[in-house]
């Protein structure tokens, strides 16, 4: 009897877990939605294709891959996509036992005016500090409260200098941190867990006010004029 009982409590427990987590996601997709009629953006429950749209962190990795909940349209008027993005990874315990794990992101991207090099900062962790010990190095750069705190990896080292002036580091120091990468015409971020609209419009604010901070000869160089204009804010 005593073994039903714990068995019948354990499923019990089970339910009511599953049930209001049923509840939460609802009310998130409910809010996204509202979201989405207030901005006049569409909103589509899945769209997989953006699975494979960028490279690098987090898409690079494990298999089932999905985005869900994508919403889509313009920012300060900019093309913009938000999404939950999710995969999988799997592992063995050496016993013939197998477990899956599911890694859950939200992703935020906004064009930028023009194709730049790939530029990615994640904020420093005790994992990324581990890489140095074997010799996954990043870039400094002048500012040691910022290196203190992000990791930057770029394919030219001139361009991250030239887009993280002191006075955007600045403004990424005091801000909240999230990883986040120029990627061609995108600029994009990913932050584990699920897509909140309180959280993506901090985001993409803070991705835009970089872009906006970006030195007129670096677009010159690539042929693009941005003139004064300043692409940053919330929608």
């Amino acid at each position: 009897m005593g073994f039903w009982l714990l068995l019948i409590l354990a499923l019990v427990v089970i339910a009511t877990v599953g049930w209001f987590r049923w509840q939460a996601e609802q009310k998130r997709r409910a809010l996204l939605a509202e979201w989405a009629a207030a901005n006049k953006w569409s909103l589509r429950s899945e769209d997989d294709s953006l699975c494979s749209r960028w490279g690098g962190t987090p898409f690079d990795e494990g298999d089932h891959r999905r985005a869900r909940n994508v919403l889509s349209g313009s920012w300060k008027d900019r093309p913009f996509v938000s999404f939950d993005y999710s995969y999988e990874t799997h592992s063995s315990d050496g016993r013939g036992g197998r477990s899956t794990t599911t890694h859950r992101y939200a992703v935020s991207a906004v064009q930028i005016p023009a194709w730049l090099p790939t530029l990615q900062v994640v904020p420093e962790t005790m994992l990324t500090r581990l890489g140095n010990a074997v010799g996954i190095t990043d870039i400094e750069l002048e500012s040691e409260d910022f290196n203190r705190e992000f990791r930057v990896h770029a394919s030219d080292p001139k361009f991250a200098s030239d887009v993280l002036t002191p006075r955007t580091m600045q403004l990424l120091l005091s801000r909240e941190h999230f990883s986040w990468r120029i990627e061609g015409t995108d600029i994009l971020c990913w932050q584990p867990g699920e897509q909140h609209p309180a959280a993506v419009t901090a985001a993409v604010a803070t991705m835009l006010d970089v872009v906006a901070g970006i030195p007129s000869f670096v677009w010159h160089d690539r042929g693009t004029d941005t003139g004064t204009s300043v692409l940053g804010g919330a929608p």
